[in-house]
């Protein structure tokens, strides 16, 4: 009997033990979590017709803020104030930046939207989320001529097509590494038919003469971001001064110029026929000594 207690007693602490060793474990693997912050922001495109999420994933680690690679989040649709949850309608991963833009379906956009990005169940990161709230609003540009200069003249209106008044619209010129701006100032405020006017620079040069315009709500709390993308050939078009299929001394070597190819080959063929013609003489010299 002494013997069975002895046996039950090991056991019960043997089970004690690994159940400590669990909680223990899941402490650990629940601290090793990271805590993700979000950052999303809507995005609005005129000419595509199009809306989508801009979202940052981002974790804090000694003072310094590190992306969330290949983080999956759950999007959703807020239908209402009351609905915590919402309309799940779709997922997405982060890029190696902590980088991802979510697409939204023309049905889930409306006059007002609000949207939530979630992290859930994952092994790296604790749960978290952000939402983004907006009201839907539009940029009509386009180009008017008065007297010999151009201008771009935009608008921003709401859901009814009233005008939006003291926002600020970002007016640029693309280019292949960046946008450059447009007119004497770096914003322009609507004012209270929701335009502003804006000069375009002369002399600018394109591709056939086109230039590629931008006008842009930029993070708004209320609009989100919106882009109204504008074109026009009023540019000066860019001439191909490349010298790639020419002989030259910076084109490849297939081609390099001729002088080079001729001038070096005489010079190497002049001097192997001297020392042709001097081993040649030596070994006639050595011969009639013998």
């Amino acid at each position: 009997m002494t013997h069975f207690k002895s046996i039950l007693h090991k056991k019960s602490l043997l089970i004690l033990a690994v159940c400590i060793a669990l909680v223990c474990f899941k402490s650990t693997a629940q601290e090793d979590k990271k805590n993700a912050n979000l950052s999303i922001q809507f995005v609005k495109l005129m000419k595509e017709h199009s809306a989508s999420l801009e979202i940052v994933a981002q974790y804090k680690e000694k003072k310094v803020f590190s992306p969330c690679k290949n983080l999956k989040l759950t999007i959703y649709k807020v239908e209402s104030v009351d609905d915590s949850l919402g309309v799940k309608i779709g997922t997405c991963i982060t890029d190696d930046l902590g980088k991802v833009t979510f697409a939204i379906a023309k049905k889930y956009s409306g006059p007002s939207s609000s949207f939530t990005a979630k992290i859930e169940n994952s092994k790296a990161y604790e749960d978290n989320e952000e939402n983004v709230s907006v009201t839907d609003a539009s940029i009509e540009a386009f180009l008017e001529k008065t007297d010999s200069t151009y201008n771009i003249k935009a608008r921003l209106l709401d859901e009814n097509n009233n005008p939006i008044a003291d926002e600020t619209l970002i007016v640029g010129l693309k280019r292949t590494f960046g946008i450059l701006s447009m007119g004497e100032e770096d914003s322009y405020t609507t004012d209270a038919d929701g335009t502003i006017i804006v000069p375009i620079d002369k002399g600018l040069t394109g591709r056939n003469g086109v230039l590629n315009f931008q006008v842009v709500l930029k993070e708004s709390d209320t609009y989100g971001t919106i882009v109204a993308n504008l074109y026009g050939k009023l540019g000066v078009p860019i001439t191909d001064k490349s010298t790639f299929d020419n002989r030259t001394m910076w084109s490849p070597p297939s081609k390099t110029p001729l002088f080079i190819l001729i001038i070096p080959n005489l010079i190497l063929v002049g001097i192997w026929s001297i020392l042709t013609m001097l081993i040649f003489n030596l070994i006639k010299i050595y011969k009639s000594k013998n």
